[in-house]
């Protein structure tokens, strides 16, 4: 079907190998890790969210509130079997099943962002969307803090021939470094929205975010 807008894939079918414990389950707030930006996308100016888990994902991490129509009509998760063989295939996963439902855009989402605030979220929507209305050959568009980029990014479907050829752990970001491409960066000013986990003390940072921020 042909899709007015921009499709997520949502990354959560890593190891946690840093972290010794699925981080996706581990407590913040009231809910968890990995429901944190989830339920943002959901809640989002985004068409739709593919989330890619491991194989043997319980998906116990996401609340209940986002398998409770209209939300669940939302998010669809893909269970990955290959996931082992590191997040370029498990994006290549996500890839194609967002190119089947012909976007303008995919935005690549990463679950250990649980500070990713749902205003960037729909700032890069609005921002992409406007540009795709304008110059159809944009690359990307991607948040970026002090010059560089950052998750979120929207890619669009004429660069997904290239994200497909990322290999083992390799991540979208690569193609910054392999490719002229010249796409947008939008500059926002707290780190903080950025912040990702991949280690026991940078849980314990998170927990105590809000007196350093």
């Amino acid at each position: 079907m042909d899709n007015d807008g921009v499709i997520a894939v949502y990354l959560a079918a890593g190891k946690s190998r840093r972290m010794g414990v699925n981080k996706l389950e581990l407590p913040w707030g009231q809910k968890t890790v990995g429901n944190s930006a989830l339920e943002k996308a959901v809640n989002s100016k985004l068409d739709f969210t593919f989330v890619v888990t491991r194989e043997e994902d319980t998906l116990k991490w996401i609340d209940g509130t986002l398998f409770g129509s209209p939300l669940r009509e939302r998010w669809k998760a893909l269970r990955y079997r290959d996931a082992d063989k590191g997040q370029a295939h498990s994006l290549q996963c996500g890839l194609l099943a967002a190119m089947e439902m012909e976007p303008k855009g995919i935005m690549i989402l990463l679950a250990d962002q649980p500070l990713l605030p749902v205003e960037i979220i729909n700032d890069l929507v609005k921002r992409y969307l406007k540009e795709y209305q304008e110059n159809k050959n944009v690359p990307f568009i991607a948040a970026s803090f002090q010059g560089i980029p950052r998750p979120p990014i929207i890619f669009s479907p004429k660069v997904v021939p290239d994200l497909l050829k990322l290999e083992g752990d390799e991540g979208a970001r690569q193609l910054f470094k392999k490719e002229k491409l010249t796409g947008i960066l939008v500059n926002y000013e707290n780190g903080w929205d950025f912040f990702d986990i991949d280690t026991k003390e940078e849980y314990d940072r998170l927990k105590g975010w809000r007196h350093e921020w």
